[in-house]
């Protein structure tokens, strides 16, 4: 397999802001990580036994999983932060990251699902390159899809070097015609619900939409979409697009939801983008060029 890392990658640092994950997965993508030629930092607590108190859905503590974070914030010699897993616990550790020092460095921040979190955070903050892609615990599986490969290649040039044009066409469903272009933010859709109200969501006006989700029955999917709509937020959306929902009920009546609620969205709506938990996935960067042109989804 081809290295998919820029060749001036040359450390990356290896934490986990939610969940853990199983050590022989890990170990998997670690090899990988190292035939690339690439030195790995991990974080204190990345494997290490939580104190008895803390939740087992979390990896560690709050301040543990902080501290991981901040490390490698702080340490010049890391190019790219690499998150272990999803889960759930990210905004959680919102209030404690030195947001001061991230918005200094152009640093990748790469992970998805729960991460999103920590992604709208940093966009919110304008600190550091939010890229949704494929996390530490799965990587090696993960890119061994061509696919999956070839766009968190380009993702990762993306966040690096930038780009001038979206130009990469891929046709969906489209569930409300139209065109629009915008900044592209990809999110899982309950942190994004989560994410309502507080000072960490960003200002989602103008943008191309991307929303995936995971094992939510469609009542919950509808109950978080009602709530985006409540708050505003299709309204000032430049376009949308569903993406992966995996293990989240009837695949026709999640589609008529979804169908039922673009109604609500300003500008065109498309459905069926390979983005998410499933394999093959896309991956993008946060605020990247996006555009939505008859059926088709530009990146």
């Amino acid at each position: 397999m081809n290295n998919p890392f820029p060749l001036h990658v040359k450390t990356i640092g290896i934490a986990a802001p939610a969940s853990g994950a199983d050590r022989s997965r890990y170990e998997a993508s670690r090899k990988l990580l190292d035939s690339f030629g690439i030195r790995i930092i991990e974080g204190k607590h990345l494997f290490e036994t939580p104190a008895p108190d803390t939740p087992a859905y979390l990896s560690a503590s709050d301040d543990a999983r902080a501290e991981d974070l901040n490390s490698m914030i702080r340490n010049p010699e890391i190019d790219l932060i690499l998150c272990l897993r999803g889960g759930y616990g990210t905004m959680r550790l919102l209030e404690k990251l030195d947001w001061d020092t991230l918005r200094m460095r152009d640093l990748p921040v790469v992970g998805f699902s729960d991460i999103t979190a920590l992604h709208l955070a940093m966009r919110s903050r304008a600190a550091g390159i939010p890229v949704a892609g494929q996390m530490a615990a799965r990587l090696a599986e993960a890119l061994a899809a061509e696919t999956t490969l070839l766009s968190y290649r380009r993702a990762l040039s993306v966040a690096f070097h930038g780009k001038f044009a979206a130009d990469n066409a891929v046709p969906l469903t489209i569930l409300k015609n139209g065109s629009a272009h915008g900044p592209l933010i990809p999110v899982n859709l309950t942190l994004l619900t989560a994410l309502c109200g507080t000072p960490w969501l960003p200002d989602l006006s103008g943008s191309v939409l991307v929303i995936e989700d995971i094992g939510e029955p469609l009542r919950k999917l509808d109950r978080h979409l009602t709530q985006l709509a409540l708050a505003g937020i299709p309204q000032r959306l430049a376009g949308l697009v569903f993406a992966q929902f995996t293990d989240c009920g009837d695949d026709a009546e999640r589609l008529n939801l979804f169908r039922d609620f673009s109604g609500l969205v300003r500008g065109p709506v498309l459905s069926g983008l390979e983005f998410g938990h499933d394999l093959p996935s896309f991956s993008f960067v946060y605020g990247e060029r996006a555009e939505i042109r008859n059926g088709n989804f530009y990146v």
